[in-house]
């Protein structure tokens, strides 16, 4: 019996080496502690009252005290972890356990720890140490400062950012160790002298019964050796990293030691937010989709059956199939030209490259649901995707995962093949790249509703996120409203003094460096329906002020705006106060103006100011550098009172300083679509399309006056159906699709432009509106039609005008082309390119001229005088004859526009036209007593 049990005990301890060796963290035996969130944790209710260890079945973790550890609802890469509040949660194992288990037994004391975490608290505190836990002596532990430890001697990595994800490692002895994060090397300098704690319980959370030790965070997986792993750390790093998402230096090796299932020096290039899936039995690791846990917007793969959890999705791979793909560390938005794909017109920066391990087959693609005609665009060899790609739609596709709903396609990805994304984008002009503030009041307001408040405004950029009401802000109580009908039939936000929004980190975590340049704009009316705030009126502004400041604080770089004298007279300013151009007659408040500022910040320079397409060159100056990243509109971020009221249509916000081409592509599509002029008469202002097409030209420099337009341009969402001009002298026409002259630009009243990149602009020789002794205008518009031409209708106040009259010329002499005028409006019509146009007051005749009359006797008179010898005989080609020399015959005298019902025929006299007009069964003329 005693042989027996002596091979029964050596079948289990065989047994035991046998299963350790099999699952182990990345392959690597001889683990002595492992705890992982996806394994061994028991619970009571919404409580985490144990963690068993998965190295052995010794030194399992129970809940301490009155503590509530959570298990977290955020996971990490759609694997479970522990949540610490930071509070007095924590776990520890229920005696003392050996010395032996986390270090040798004597010096130099060995160890290899690793660690993944999620810090969420800003104070430093244990996230686990072998210890008495009363803050004495620690064998082993790690901090969430960064640090880690053996036999009391500690070494730094770096601190970790709030919601950081990371693994943190150290591998040596008490003598020599380095300390290592996501695989990288990080120090070997120790810090304290080497002491031991012997015997003591193992802790993960909290120090142990220490007050205020207790760590806030995310807990993942904690492995600890005994021993050294100097060979075996690249297997359990790649294992972790994998299981988590966490980009890790060097190769990705499998748990056999050999399979290299993400090469390095292959990849280079893309070793940037590396994630993939794989299976691996050795490590019991079997990632079915993942996403770099990497700060930022970042790709998610996985098996076709995604789930909310990587343990829920139906997907199968077998042992050793792996999947990888790491990007070139690019801007993940659309922000590269791209040629060949219909629907698209921009991918991303950021490239992926794939390793495909073992033939993973089909898998899913996915990106949050957002951008218009998404596509997934493979290449084999092309990273620059020139030619050869492969595109699959991904729009047409949604699942939603954790709540966020996602565009996917399902493709094959190869080995070594690159993959990008491609979308159509919109942007001011064209012009997408480092676009990251662009909202436009004719879309994505949280109301539509005539002066309902508004509390959130959509983002149009790539870039995403949204402008949001202030909260609790010092000085800025009030509320932002809607506008239906703003400036040229567009809606506008009004703020009235003390009202703004802000949007979180709209700028990139480099923003607050020197030499971060960018280039703002904004379209605006002063006043919000009063009359202007004089002095210092702030519009938009790039700092670390939050939604919710309460108190006055020094926040206020990076101020921009107009600086207010009087109702018609401000100039403009920017955070440096050192160059305002406040006392500079710049541009008159009271009416809608496009203003822009540019900068680069530590870099001094004579930065210009924008004023409806005129610079304004100050001074030279250095802009101080950003204190944050938040934007925030017509918000005095110190707190103060330098705020005023403003109708806003369009606020836009570039991270770079765009080109003067690109100035005037912005510009042209901001003047059009609010039907403000650029330049001046005698400065006059190409206005150019999104592809560079002069669609108004200065040569036609004698008729900048009014220049207003019909456009469609999809690249930057421009669809201007109706236009009048919106210049401190208006215009007296507008322009339309239709015969409706009224309706907001948005209304369904309107026909659409049918044609993308179809330009009509025209302007005025800016003379009078008086006639001519031909009875024509002097005032004379030139037109400048580009693109695929369709009717529009043109309507002018000017009572007095029957006839729109264009031709070649101005004299308006060669080719002329009459329009009647029906209640001072065209048909629809087409004036052709070059052409020139004006009214004319025409009176017209009730029949054609007779060329060669016969003489007819005149039968019938009244008169109040003596009747005369052969009158009214004597009287040719009459009918009656009226004769009176100290009467008048009176007809009706009326306003045509007041007849509610004509008969063909009618006779009046027009008390407005100041003719007598006659009706002819379709509209009223001014007549003449004949053609001849």
């Amino acid at each position: 019996m005693k042989k027996i049990n002596t091979l029964i005990g050596v079948f289990l301890i065989l047994n035991t080496l046998m299963l350790t060796k099999a699952q182990s963290p990345g392959g690597i035996a001889g683990a002595q502690l492992w705890y992982k969130g996806d394994a061994g944790i028991a619970t009571a209710g919404s409580n985490v009252i144990g963690w068993s260890n998965s190295a052995s079945t010794f030194y399992n973790l129970a809940q301490q005290g009155a503590g509530t550890t959570l298990p977290t609802s955020s996971q990490i890469n759609f694997n479970p972890s522990v949540r610490f509040d930071g509070i007095d949660d924590r776990l520890a194992t229920g005696s003392a356990i050996p010395q032996t288990v986390t270090t040798t037994a004597s010096a130099p004391y060995t160890t290899s720890q690793y660690v993944v975490y999620r810090k969420l608290g800003s104070v430093m505190n244990p996230l686990y140490n072998h210890s008495d836990g009363s803050g004495g002596t620690w064998n082993v532990g790690s901090n969430s400062n960064g640090e880690m430890l053996v036999t009391n001697r500690k070494i730094i990595t770096t601190a970790p950012a709030l919601n950081e994800t990371r693994l943190q490692s150290l591998n040596g002895t008490s003598n020599a160790a380095t300390t290592y994060l996501n695989g990288s090397a990080i120090s070997s300098t120790f810090i304290n002298s080497t002491d031991t704690a012997g015997s003591a319980r193992f802790w993960v959370g909290g120090e142990g019964t220490s007050i205020n030790k207790f760590t806030n965070a995310d807990i993942a997986e904690i492995v600890i050796y005994n021993t050294t792993q100097t060979a075996g750390r690249p297997q359990i790093e790649s294992y972790l990293s994998l299981k988590y998402g966490i980009t890790k230096s060097g190769n990705y090796v499998a748990s056999n030691g050999t399979t290299n299932y993400w090469n390095a020096a292959t990849n280079a290039g893309y070793l940037n937010n590396i994630a993939g899936i794989g299976k691996d039995d050795g490590s019991a690791l079997y990632q079915k989709q993942s996403m770099s846990v990497n700060s930022g917007q970042q790709i998610l793969i996985g098996l076709t059956g995604m789930a909310n959890t990587n343990a829920s999705n139906s997907g199968a791979l077998t042992n050793q199939q792996f999947l990888v793909a790491g990007d070139n560390g690019l801007a993940k938005t659309p922000s590269v030209a791209i040629n060949g794909i219909p629907g698209v017109n921009y991918r991303f920066g950021s490239v992926w490259k794939v390793q495909n391990t073992g033939s993973v087959g089909t898998v899913r693609v996915m990106w949050p649901q957002g951008l218009t005609n998404l596509k997934l665009v493979q290449n084999n060899s092309d990273p620059t995707f020139t030619t050869g790609n492969t595109a699959t739609d991904m729009s047409a596709n949604t699942q939603t995962i954790n709540g966020v709903v996602y565009n996917y396609s399902d493709v094959s990805l190869a080995d070594g093949q690159y993959f990008t994304l491609a979308a159509q984008i919109y942007a001011p002009g064209g012009v997408v790249n480092n676009l990251q503030v662009w909202n436009k009041a004719d879309f994505g307001t949280n109301t539509t509703t005539e002066s309902g408040p508004v509390t959130s405004w959509t983002n149009s950029a790539a870039s995403g996120g949204q402008l949001q009401a202030l909260s609790g802000f010092i000085n800025h109580s009030a509320s932002a409203t809607y506008m239906n009908m703003g400036s040229n039939f567009n809606p506008a936000v009004r703020m009235v003094a003390g009202a703004g929004l802000g949007m979180l980190n709209a700028f990139s975590a480099t923003a607050t460096s020197s030499g971060t340049g960018g280039t703002f704009y904004s379209v605006s009316k002063a006043g919000a329906g009063g009359s202007p705030t004089v002095g210092y009126n702030v519009q938009m502004n790039v700092s670390a002020a939050p939604l919710n400041l309460s108190v006055i604080s020094p926040y206020n770089f990076a101020e921009m705006g107009p600086y207010i004298s009087n109702a018609t007279t401000a100039g403009l300013f920017t955070w440096n106060t050192s160059i305002d151009r406040i006392i500079a007659n710049l541009l008159n408040p009271s009416t809608n103006n496009i203003l822009g500022w540019a900068y680069t910040t530590g870099v001094a320079s004579t930065y210009p100011y924008k004023i409806n397409g005129k610079s304004d060159i100050p001074a030279s100056y250095t802009p101080p550098l950003f204190t944050g990243r938040n934007f925030h509109l017509n918000t005095d971020t110190d707190g103060g009172l330098e705020r005023g009221g403003f109708d806003y249509q369009e606020t836009i916000g570039y991270e770079r300083q765009i080109t003067s081409a690109e100035q005037n592509r912005i510009e042209s599509y901001l003047a059009i679509k609010y039907g403000i002029t650029l330049g001046t008469f005698t400065s006059p202002v190409d206005y150019t399309a999104t592809n560079g097409t002069n669609v108004w030209s200065t040569a036609a420099n004698s008729y900048q006056t009014n220049v207003i337009g019909i456009a469609r341009d999809d690249i930057e969402g421009l669809h201007q159906r109706i236009s009048k001009s919106q210049d401190l002298i208006a215009d007296i026409i507008t322009i339309s699709t239709n015969n409706d002259f009224t309706s907001a630009n948005k209304s369904t009243n309107h026909t659409d432009i049918v044609n993308d990149k179809f330009y009509f602009i025209t302007g005025n020789n800016g003379a009078a509106t008086t006639y001519n002794t031909q009875n024509m205008m002097n005032r004379i518009w030139k037109v400048q039609s580009t693109g695929f031409a369709q009717n529009l209708y043109i309507k002018t106040s000017d009572a007095q005008a029957t006839h729109l009259i264009f031709a070649d010329d101005a004299a308006m002499t060669t080719n002329v082309v009459n329009i009647p005028l029906t209640s001072g409006a065209t048909p629809g019509i087409q004036i052709p390119n070059g052409k020139f146009f004006t009214f004319a007051k025409f009176s017209f005749c009730t029949k054609d001229p007779n060329t060669s009359p016969a003489d007819t006797i005149t039968k019938i008179g009244i008169t109040i005088q003596t009747k005369q010898s052969g009158w009214p005989e004597n009287i040719p080609n009459g009918a009656v004859a009226l004769e009176s020399k100290t009467k008048g015959f009176v007809i009706t005298r009326t306003q045509s526009s007041l007849i509610a019902n004509p008969v063909e025929g009618m006779l009046i006299y027009d008390t407005i036209s100041k003719c007598m007009k006659l009706y002819n069964g379709t509209s009223w003329h001014c007549v003449v007593r004949s053609c001849n």
